[in-house]
């Protein structure tokens, strides 16, 4: 009984600290102004660079792989899964950086400044929420561990009878 309560209160540890994901990244997206290079390409530099839905579902499913591994205590899982991200990404970001190197009739400075600044918020939202997700199921891994302990002590509190 005590290893299910302790389970479950890491569950639920992991579901409200992992809430704080969406904002964080919000923020994080939000301090990167990604102007187009010029005005005629706006509305295609906007849809090129906005990103989609997948990466919050994959975010929960982290973050409740990486409890799992933390609760069995299988670090080679945590580093296996952080190197094919690292592989992934790495993948992914020749895709971002093989943007045409130039556009004809922008100014290649301009078209470099915009593509570098949404690179670097790729990047960032990459490495920010990797590291959020790696800390919260660690977090939660440990307050699940001694969840049924702490629940005791709070019945012992208010007189509630928990042995």
């Amino acid at each position: 009984m005590e290893t299910f309560v302790n389970a479950v209160l890491g569950l639920l540890a992991l579901a409200i600290f992992g809430q704080g994901a969406k904002p964080l990244l919000q923020h994080v997206k939000k301090s990167y102004s990604l102007q187009p290079p010029s005005e005629p390409l706006r509305e295609k530099w906007a849809a090129l660079t906005q990103g989609d839905n997948a990466g919050a579902l994959l975010g929960h499913l982290e973050r409740i792989a990486l409890f799992v591994a933390f609760w069995f205590d299988a670090s080679a899982i945590v580093a296996a899964w952080l190197a094919f991200k690292v592989a992934s990404k790495w993948n992914a970001w020749s895709n971002v950086i093989s943007v045409p190197k130039a556009i004809p009739g922008i100014d290649e400075l301009d078209y470099l400044i915009a593509r570098r600044r949404w690179g670097s918020q790729v990047l960032m939202s990459f490495l920010i929420g990797t590291l959020f997700n790696v800390l919260v199921a660690f977090v939660a891994t440990r307050v699940g561990q001694s969840g049924y302990e702490i629940v005791r002590g709070m019945c012992r509190l208010v007189g509630i009878g928990a042995s």
